[in-house]
């Protein structure tokens, strides 16, 4: 049951965050300007780099805590919150140390792209943001306890209402003129609400105080050997969803405007991923138990093919409807100034299309103990995709960067890890794609060309209502098409089971 609220809370969280983000950005945007928002994007990019300094060591809090949990050991999980309390409070110091030399070190390396004025404002607002992160990261220890111990209601419930003040209190300020720095302080003021919530709810309700008595470090050793591989591909995925802001600051001249459009589209392709992740954490629940099993290759690739459709049918119609009418999107949410996001997303978002139905691969690889190999692909991918976004920008800024990082991500999580699973678990992936795209990848060819002749009307001059119209019949006319010619058994199975569970909805409200 407890997991069943954790997962009803996590979809919580996530739909209060996409639909804040989504509601509160355009008037971040619009209120700071297109150069401020650039600057804004840019230190946000910087301190998302911290995070790093957790060293995958959350993870190991949460497995940990919980094994000491489910052997009663109350002295033990004291003994572990201890340790890994003066654990983050040295990692909050060493953040505080790298963030004032960000900060000195800050307009040496931005000098090229931004002014005088936009360094100031930036360094300005990466002294709240590094506080920010070091309040964070250091009360860590708490908040994952909280998450061992299974109470989502205390942990998510508080962070969807941090996300809902936060969401009322940004648009008043908006309104009423203030700019970049308000907007952070905002973000430092309810973060510190929220840790402080989760320090006290340890202490005085789960009564769990930490011991800094005969501390055994034998488990040390273990919670660093399990976080190693866990911090790699941290590092690879911060690379890879950061990097481009922080290049484009460094090399590409006026950055703040180019960075403040490069960060309309890359929030768009973060919640394309959340949609994609949340599928995937949903439908691969057994996956691992089907490895562990000894399950053979065809059963994996059958596995793979079957969740993979799922994921490509969702992520595929949004895309085709992104691609259709994501130019009239854009214009509409961020202004038409920022239009040039919409080539950054859907640039980005197409090897996510590729990789994500995939994602089972990055299960099978820890499964069968070769998540080592999936850290390195990951981090000489995030390389590969640095080195070569340095070179595009000269030519083009945005499409450069943007493609620079689609090329990494196609080599990456797509080929190389095509290879891997191939090789280590017999995966054919002719057939995979072969099945993965029957009938999938006609259905989004037809679908685009009646959105592409359906545009031809021009409802995106009534606004948001001729939005709305034309990304809701084209989805139809793809559901239709997929419901009608292309889906297999258990897929209309899936979609019958959803439209009765609908319909049950509806029937007991009117009764």
């Amino acid at each position: 049951m407890n997991r069943k609220i954790g997962l009803v809370f996590s979809y919580g969280v996530m739909i209060t965050e996409i639909v804040s983000a989504m509601f509160v950005t355009p008037f971040i945007i619009r209120s700071l300007g297109q150069a401020e928002y650039g600057i804004y994007q840019l230190t946000s990019s910087i301190t998302a780099y911290l995070i790093i300094f957790d060293l995958g060591v959350g993870n190991s809090v949460i497995r940990y805590m919980a094994k000491f949990r489910a052997n009663n050991d109350r002295e033990s999980q004291r003994k572990f919150l201890g340790v890994t309390t003066v654990y983050y409070a040295a990692v909050t110091l060493v953040i505080l140390i790298v963030g004032v030399l960000l900060i000195t070190v800050f307009p040496n390396v931005f000098s090229k792209g931004l002014t005088s004025s936009e360094i100031v404002k930036a360094k300005e607002l990466l002294s709240i943001t590094i506080v920010t992160s070091a309040i964070s990261i250091g009360t860590s220890a708490f908040s994952n306890t909280l998450v061992a111990y299974e109470r989502f209601t205390a942990h998510k419930g508080i962070m969807i209402l941090a996300n809902i003040v936060k969401m009322a209190v940004l648009v008043f300020l908006m309104k009423a003129g203030v700019k970049s720095v308000g907007v952070v302080t905002v973000n430092l003021i309810v973060t510190a609400a929220t840790r402080l919530f989760y320090i006290c709810y340890v202490l005085f309700k789960l009564k769990l105080y930490p011991s800094f008595k005969k501390i055994d470090t034998s488990f040390v050793k273990g919670v660093f050997s399990y976080s190693t591989f866990v911090l790699i591909q941290l590092i690879a995925q911060q690379l890879n969803s950061m990097s481009d802001q922080i290049i484009l600051g460094i090399f590409a001249p006026s950055a703040a405007i180019l960075i403040g459009i490069y960060g309309v589209g890359s929030q768009i392709v973060q919640y394309y991923k959340t949609i994609g992740s949340q599928f995937n954490s949903v439908l691969m629940a057994g996956t691992v138990r089907m490895i562990e099993g000894g399950a053979d290759s065809k059963t994996v690739q059958n596995e793979m093919v079957r969740i993979g459709r799922v994921i490509f049918m969702v992520l595929g119609m949004i895309y085709c409807v992104f691609a259709v009418f994501g130019r009239d999107f854009v214009a509409l949410w961020a202004g038409k100034d920022n239009i040039d996001g919409y080539f950054v997303a859907l640039i980005i978002m197409f090897p996510w299309l590729i990789s994500t139905p995939q994602g089972i691969g990055n299960q099978i690889l820890w499964a069968i103990n070769r998540h080592k190999t999936l850290a390195i692909i990951q981090i000489c991918s995030s390389v590969f995709n640095i080195i070569v976004t340095i070179f595009l920008i000269k030519w083009k800024p945005l499409v450069g960067s943007s493609l620079g990082t689609a090329l990494a991500l196609i080599i990456g999580d797509v080929v190389l890890m095509d290879i891997v699973l191939h090789k280590e678990v017999g995966i054919r992936f002719g057939e995979y794609y072969r099945d993965l795209f029957k009938g999938t990848l006609p259905a989004l060819l037809i679908t685009f060309a009646f959105g592409a002749a359906f545009s031809l009307l021009h409802l995106n001059r009534y606004g948001w209502a001729g939005l709305i119209i034309n990304c809701v019949i084209t989805a139809a006319v793809y559901a239709a098409l997929m419901a009608a010619f292309f889906m297999n058994s258990y897929e209309k199975g899936l979609l019958k089971g959803l439209f009765n569970k609908i319909i049950g909805k509806l029937g007991r409200k009117k009764a």
